[in-house]
């Protein structure tokens, strides 16, 4: 996000207008990053969230390979890259990490798996655009938008949740 003339970053003080909300800066960038990385939302249904954690830890244990029959395109997760990995990473911010807490507990307790919990902090870049009266939008008729971001910054916890492969 670049700044313009208009954009203010504040802090600190009440701001009257509309919140945007931007998705937060998680880069997942190689292909083993993404099939072990769960990403949390509030929307998320605990159920479904287990039942994909489930099947992606699946994917990487060597005794379901040998056992299972219909395991043959899931021998390509114990090759090359996909070798090296230990653990699935469930990542949640802010009101998520009680449900993530939650599927930590859940992986621990029922299913016996090994976890290991990180909490950090993350800062966050929150933009709001002020309301401004049909009187002041009228004296733009240069084709130009009237958009004043107001932005602010903000830190948020965050949990990282391993969740260790059986092998």
């Amino acid at each position: 996000m670049s700044t313009t003339a208009n954009d203010k970053i504040v802090k600190n003080e009440r701001i009257a207008g509309r919140h945007i909300k931007h998705s937060p800066n998680v880069r997942i960038e190689s292909a083993v990053e993404r099939e072990t990385t769960f990403l949390v939302k509030s929307s998320t249904p605990f159920v479904s969230a287990v039942k994909k954690i489930q099947r992606s830890l699946d994917k990487f244990d060597k005794s379901m390979i040998s056992s299972n029959s219909r395991s043959r395109g899931k021998t390509k997760y114990q090759n090359g890259e996909y070798k090296k990995v230990n653990y699935i990473v469930v990542k949640g911010m802010g009101k998520t990490i009680e449900k993530a807490l939650s599927l930590a507990l859940y992986f621990d307790e029922e299913l016996h798996y090994q976890v290991d919990i990180i909490t950090s902090t993350v800062k966050v870049l929150d933009e709001f655009r002020e309301q401004v009266p049909e009187e002041a939008k009228q004296e733009f008729d240069d084709g130009d938008e009237f958009n004043d971001s107001v932005y602010r910054k903000r830190s948020v916890s965050s949990i990282e949740v391993r969740i260790w492969v059986k092998r």
